[in-house]
């Protein structure tokens, strides 16, 4: 029973998260199943039974890797399974390190257990995005992207608070099913002679208690966080959407196409208007700027009188590719250029240490370099932080430039690599909540989509659909507001590590205490 249980933890959660059922009220009681499961267990046991918990998850998830490098680069098939199930079983491990610390704790008061539930959980989520280059996908707050009242609370905690608020719910509602099935998990009367156990309502409750007035605390202070004076200057933004498929992107034969896709979005983007025009990550497929199709773009800035914003591989003085974003001011000229300085682990880069998991054998995918240059670009209409693909799931990152002075987030991406997954939908969930940690605008142009403009409050004020050529039209402002998550940061996260590093020697110290034998006196 057990380990169905776990299983169905793994189904759960996968179904509450954006592009994969999209159920955000599930995520409240997904983890339920998988520490009723522990209760009593030991912790080699109950780490067995998160992993499965996680590799069902993780499994479905996060399966495009393995499709996606077969398809696009050139590896055999039992390479490209071989970096999935790394991958998948590297992941899982975090949800076994959450079950093995549960079961320490399942003597704790039951208020003491759910508040060292959340705090595992953000410890764990803390440490992926760092370990190993970093993997904040799929944070657990994520699923609630679209739950506007309650991730207000980001713009003082991050995304960690989200968290924080779903996996004490979680733990409160186990902690009520372990209690009513007479588990010893929260305290539950003893019985007594000739009696069956009864239920200590008092502490059964106490757990659910403790999740709701975490959910209320969270709610009321993320509607006292300002959400920036909207009565300012807007600028009018277009975003060409190309729909180019991955498999010609990189032909020469198919570039004059490409760029004939681009000119007309961005002539039909001229009509209506707008200030800006945003094309996708690498939407112009050339490595040298010394290509005669680069006066295509110099002369749309030109001709549509229009400043625009590009993204481009460039090589530097002949060097290894760059994976940067241009912006050109209305007379062509290149008045600002950022480049990825966190790149894609098997994708833009490869791990020395993982070499025999190289999964793309084309330079121009697997062998980019870092940016060195200033994150923050100064332009008419606001200091832009530019970030191109995944660099926005990192809060931090994105922080960082806020705090350096950044007005607007930019974001440029290529989720077309992953077909009709839900990485689309994941990814555009995370990118909301860097929105509402730092209440700035957001513009984020994707090559097959989901191109969208959110609000600083996390609103996804108009969004494209996928894999369709089209131009998206919005307005944006400057960001008006600190918040207190940009000024401090990730507080909540260090406190939950500070409180799980704090914790794990416990069970150490008591166990030898336990051991320790007697002595006579």
């Amino acid at each position: 029973m057990a380990w169905i249980l776990s299983v169905g933890s793994g189904v759960l959660l996968l179904i509450a998260f954006p592009g994969s059922g999209d159920l955000s009220w599930l995520a409240f009681v997904a983890l339920v199943p998988l520490i009723v499961a522990i209760a009593g267990a030991t912790r080699r046991r109950a780490a067995a039974l998160g992993f499965v918990s996680g590799l069902v998850f993780w499994g479905v998830t996060f399966a495009w890797p393995a499709p996606w490098v077969m398809r696009f680069g050139d590896i055999a098939l039992h390479r490209g399974v071989l970096t999935g199930v790394v991958l998948v079983s590297f992941l899982s491990l975090y949800t076994a390190a959450f079950a093995a610390l549960m079961a320490g704790v399942r003597r704790r008061p039951a208020t003491v257990w759910v508040l060292a539930a959340a705090c595992f959980w953000v410890a764990l989520e803390f440490a992926r995005t760092y370990l190993l280059s970093g993997f904040p996908w799929n944070l657990l707050g994520y699923t609630q992207y679209r739950t506007l009242p309650l991730i207000q609370i980001a713009a003082v905690t991050g995304v960690w608070g989200v968290s924080f608020v779903v996996a004490a719910i979680n733990a409160g509602v186990a902690g009520f099913v372990l209690s009513l099935a007479g588990a010893r998990t929260v305290h539950v009367a003893e019985p007594t002679v000739g009696r069956v156990a009864t239920v200590d309502w008092r502490h059964a409750f106490a757990g659910i208690a403790t999740g709701a007035m975490i959910f209320a605390l969270a709610l009321a202070a993320g509607s006292l966080v300002p959400g920036g004076d909207d009565s300012g200057p807007r600028v009018t933004v277009a975003i060409a959407q190309g729909n180019i498929d991955q498999s010609v992107k990189w032909d020469p034969a198919f570039r004059d196409v490409t760029f004939g896709i681009y000119r007309d979005l961005t002539r039909q983007a001229a009509q209506r208007g707008v200030d800006v025009i945003v094309w996708p990550e690498t939407s112009v497929p050339l490595l040298e700027r010394t290509d005669p199709h680069w006066n295509t773009v110099t002369d749309l800035a030109r001709e549509t009188n229009r400043f625009l914003v590009v993204g481009a591989p460039d090589r530097i003085n002949g060097g290894e590719p760059r994976n940067s974003v241009f912006l050109f001011g209305p007379d062509g000229a290149a008045i600002g250029r950022y480049d990825k300085r966190h790149l894609l682990p098997f994708g833009e880069y490869l791990p020395p240490a993982l070499s025999f998991l190289r999964v793309f054998g084309s330079e121009v995918i697997s062998e980019f370099s870092p940016g060195t240059e200033p994150a923050v670009t100064t332009t008419p209409f606001g200091r832009l932080a530019n970030l191109v693909c995944f660099e926005v799931i990192f809060p931090g990152e994105v922080r960082e430039r806020f705090a350096g002075g950044a007005d607007v987030l930019i974001n440029l991406t290529n989720d077309a690599w992953f077909g009709r997954s839900q990485i689309p939908q994941q990814h555009l969930a995370a990118a909301v909540f860097r929105a509402v940690e730092n209440r700035t605008w957001l513009v984020r142009a994707a090559n097959s989509g989901i191109s969208a403009i959110v609000a600083p409050d996390g609103r996804i004020e108009v969004a494209s659909k996928l894999f369709t050529a089209e131009v998206v039209t919005g307005t944006f402002g400057r960001r008006t507001v600190t918040t207190p998550y940009t000024q401090y940061g990730d507080v909540l996260a260090w406190l939950a590590a500070g409180v799980t590093l704090a914790y794990v020697p416990l069970p150490v110290r008591r166990r030898r205490s336990i051991e320790q034998p007697a002595t006579a006196t």
